[in-house]
């Protein structure tokens, strides 16, 4: 938006107020994510890595 305005471009607020990704009902861009640190560290092997995923078994 600042560029655009820098380059002269007609922004509308009133539009924008519509637009705007924080005014979304679905997205929370101030929000906070918690993490289980402990947990996450838990799942780590000896060398300081997550193990990897086993690939799903095909159906055949």
């Amino acid at each position: 938006m600042t560029a655009l305005r820098r380059a002269s471009r007609p922004i509308d607020d009133e539009l924008l107020a519509h637009i705007w990704p924080s005014h979304h009902a679905d997205v929370n861009f101030y929000g906070t994510h918690s993490v289980d640190i402990d947990g996450e560290l838990a799942k780590l092997d000896t060398d300081g890595y997550r193990p990897l995923r086993l690939p799903r078994p095909t159906r055949g």
